[in-house]
Order: structure tokens, then sequence, then C-alpha cells
């Protein structure tokens, strides 16, 4: 209902940066899979207020809106992706890295060698952190090792941004498979200083654990019973994804 978001961004005050996301997320959502990108297209004035993670979410919901064109996804996201000789935002970068994994979400064949290519060149923290979480969505499930040592290797930079997302994008890559993956991902946990990184591998290792019910419990012990609240939060999220929908 194209009159609800009219009425949501004449409602909002010009300067409230987080009404203005939301109505960007509230659009991507109501538009899901649809390729619809009127109301984008009608207020790129208004769109173009976003700056930094809120211009990453806003470039990220093209991805949502666009969801399955599996053959013009890259052709869509062209003009917000990283290239070569061009000076664009690291935000709107990212973003868009992102939005081509949430495009190709568990169907990423077509798209993998370009992300896992455009995590390699990537020199700011912000464009890894899409290129991480894209590509994580893009191999969802796939336990790819190509990809997670691209993956390791972001997160062993101990940037705080790129390293949350890679902690993420590890869960996702190996969702559900109860990989033993998640005792290198603890180790690093424990030795990093940074707490987003904690916080993403944390996340990630409750991903692992996905649909694994009973399988799961030495890690959901190990974590929460853990010195560091994040990754008892993690284990939190663990016991959560492990017993999914069981009603045990």
């Amino acid at each position: 209902d194209y009159t609800i978001l009219k009425n949501l961004k004449a409602s909002v005050e010009t300067r409230n940066s987080v009404c203005h996301s939301a109505i960007i997320f509230a659009n991507a959502l109501m538009y899901m899979g649809t390729t619809v990108d009127t109301f984008l297209r009608e207020h790129l004035d208004w769109l173009a207020r976003a700056t930094n993670w809120a211009k990453f979410s806003a470039t990220a919901g093209l991805g949502v809106i666009h969801r399955g064109q599996l053959t013009q996804g890259q052709f869509l996201m062209a003009p917000y992706l990283p290239s070569e000789g061009s000076s664009g935002s690291p935000f709107s970068e990212g973003g868009a890295l992102y939005a081509l994994g949430l495009m190709h979400c568990d169907k990423g064949k077509v798209i993998r060698d370009f992300l896992l290519q455009s995590l390699r060149n990537a020199t700011s923290e912000v464009v890894q952190h899409g290129a991480c979480l894209g590509i994580g969505l893009a191999a969802l499930g796939t336990d790819d090792e190509e990809v997670f040592e691209d993956l390791k290797n972001a997160l062993y930079t101990d940037s705080a941004v790129a390293g949350e997302a890679a902690g993420i994008a590890i869960g996702l890559l190996s969702v559900g498979t109860g990989s033993d993956k998640t005792e290198q991902m603890l180790a690093y946990a424990h030795d990093t200083q940074h707490e987003k990184i904690t916080r993403g591998l944390a996340l990630g290792c409750a991903l692992i654990s996905y649909g694994r019910e009973e399988s799961a419990d030495a890690l959901i012990l190990q974590l929460c019973q853990d010195q560091n609240p994040i990754l008892r939060y993690g284990g939190m999220f663990s016991i959560g994804l492990a017993y999914s929908g069981t009603m045990s």
C-alpha cells in the first residue's frame, strides 16, 4: 500500500534519522521480492539523506525488494557495487554486496565467486562487513571450505566492524551443520578485545547449532558457563535455535 508509505514519510520530521531508516526498512519488507522500487525512485532526494550505516541499510534494502533475481542481480546493483577507479561511499558499496547476498540467499552459485573476489579486494572494513554478510547468505549452509578460509582471514584482521560480520557469516555458511568450526570460533572470541567480534562469533555458534537439538548440548553448556557475558548471550540463542520449533 503505497499510501501508507507516503503518509509515514509525511508524518516524520525531516531530521529524524531513526524514523528515516525505519521507513526504508518498511518499504523493503512491504515490497519484498516484487522488484517494485517505485517509492525509492520517486523520493531520491529524501533517500539521499541516509548517511553512514543508514546508507548501508538503504542499499541493502534493494536486495530484499529484488530477492530471487538470480540472473539480473549484478546488473541491478551495478551502480552501487565497488569497481576499480570509482570512489563511491564504502557504506553503499558494502550495502550493495550485502544486497546481493539477500537476493541470492541459499541460491548463491552464480554470485559466489564475485562476492569472494569483492571480499578479497576490499580495503574498507565497511565493505568487508557487507561482503562477509553477502557471501554468508549466498553460501548458506554449504559449509564451503574456501569461503570459510576467506571469512577466517577477515576475522583475523581483528577489525571490529569486519570481524563481527565474519563471525555471523561463518555461522550462516555452516548453519545447522553442527560443524566443529565452533572450536576455532570460541578460541578467537576469547582472544579478541573487540566486543563486536565476540558477539558476531557468539551468534555464529548459535547458527551452527540450529536444529541440532541434543547434539548441540555440549556447545550450549560451554557457552552458558563461559565467564564472558556475551558468550553466555550466545548460549541463549543456541538454545533457541537448537530446539527451534520443537516445544521441548
